[in-house]
């Protein structure tokens, strides 16, 4: 029996042509506004849980969080090169991992509000709801220019982007769980700096392996992948770049973008040097919004539990003398610029 809500959605999708989009675009907006803050905050009161964390970073130098990192502060390698070697404390180099992956999850927000460019953009030159089955067109005419080109761009731009969210948060998922190696007084670099997203990774926690996580690889987080390193290392999987007008019985029916037949785990179909058959009639314009969302929960939930394990090791509680300790640091360094 349907609810009132239920009724409430199927009007407003029957009214509004670009509601499958809007949809995607909601769930991800929650992602960036809603768990990803939730990400930061965990992180930051797990790094800095032994500490006065306002009272130190008001006090931290500025190249520590924008030296080789942002625009904010245009200094050269040697200079900031120069400014590490006089810190004497390993509150610095907690200070700077702490920047370093920051700017990790800045980024992964910056790719998912880049999903949501792209889909309005391609939903500018293409529907995202058909009118008819794949069965019942009678014709089709196949359309090649610059809209189309640009249509195909966007569309493989959107598995670009969401794809390096997977990596990204495959750095996260690593740090979390090699956090207790570091030596701050000599820290250099992340642990996860060289390592993309894979599924068989042994140093993340178990329960990002689960049902329903990243690290399980769902069917749709290999989709997105498949299309990705297509695009990447292969070139685009229509040479063409075509969108098709089909038609019913001569009248104009769904204008469609086909992409290639996939095998129940998200690999194209191959054989031998071929891997772009279209038998299954995938209409990827069609599919693109759900595919997305599906995605979109995956990566939420895994997000959500990175927040939790976080959140599970914040047992401490603010040192003052270690925070003076750290306070006198910092002083320490500020004079020996004198």
């Amino acid at each position: 029996m349907n609810t009132s809500k239920d009724l409430n959605n199927e009007q407003a999708e029957k009214e509004n042509p670009l509601y499958p989009v809007d949809e995607c675009c909601s769930h991800i907006k929650m992602v960036i506004s809603d768990s990803i803050i939730r990400l930061y905050h965990s992180i930051d009161n797990f790094i800095f849980q032994d500490i006065d964390y306002s009272r130190v970073i008001s006090n931290m130098p500025q190249w520590v969080a924008d030296g080789g990192i942002s625009p904010e502060l245009n200094c050269t390698k040697e200079w900031y090169e120069a400014l590490r070697k006089k810190i004497t404390h390993p509150i610095f180099g907690r200070f700077i991992y702490h920047y370093d992956l920051w700017s990790k999850i800045a980024a992964m927000q910056d790719r998912l509000s880049a999903v949501m460019m792209f889909m309005r953009q391609l939903y500018t030159i293409v529907p995202c709801k058909a009118i008819y089955e794949e069965c019942q067109y009678t014709s089709a005419a196949r359309c090649g220019g610059t809209r189309e080109t640009e249509a195909h761009i966007l569309l493989n731009s959107v598995f670009v982007a969401y794809a390096s969210v997977f990596d990204i948060l495959t750095k996260i998922a690593i740090e979390q769980f090699e956090f207790n190696k570091y030596d701050f007084s000599g820290y250099k670099k992340m642990r996860s700096s060289d390592i993309i997203y894979r599924k068989s990774l042994n140093n993340i926690d178990s329960s990002l392996k689960k049902e329903g996580m990243l690290f399980a690889e769902p069917p749709i987080i290999r989709k997105i992948e498949t299309f990705r390193n297509e695009f990447v290392h292969n070139g685009p999987w229509d040479l063409r770049c075509s969108v098709y007008n089909t038609a019913v019985n001569g009248e104009p029916a769904d204008v469609i973008i086909y992409s290639p037949d996939m095998d129940e785990i998200g690999n194209f179909i191959s054989s031998g040097s071929r891997n772009k058959f279209y038998s299954q009639a995938n209409r990827i314009n069609i599919l693109l919004p759900d595919m997305i969302k599906d995605a979109t929960i995956i990566v939420n939930n895994t997000i959500n539990q990175l927040s939790a394990l976080y959140q599970a090791a914040t047992i401490r509680h603010a040192d003052e003398n270690y925070t003076q300790e750290c306070l006198n640091a910092i002083m320490d360094y500020y004079n020996s610029l004198k």
